[in-house]
């Protein structure tokens, strides 16, 4: 199957093709990303990484900052 995913930061577009089946931690390995450091959104609304891709879907893909302290 197709997929398109706009990754962020930066707006890099980038199609990949996956296996029957697939799901979105498939997509981030493709991608090469960190599922733990990456959020997947379709639509306007955030999908766990276990969901369901379908043939010629656009997915983007948000990286995501935690830590550290102010002071």
């Amino acid at each position: 199957m197709h997929i398109t995913a706009e990754i962020h930061p930066g707006r890099k577009e980038e199609s990949v093709e996956l296996g029957s089946g697939a799901r979105g931690l498939d997509l981030l390995r493709a991608l090469r990303l960190a599922p733990d450091a990456h959020i997947l959104i379709r639509g306007e609304a955030p999908i766990p990484a276990d969901t369901a891709l379908h043939d010629g879907e656009w997915i983007r893909v948000i990286g995501v900052v935690s830590g550290g302290a102010l002071g």
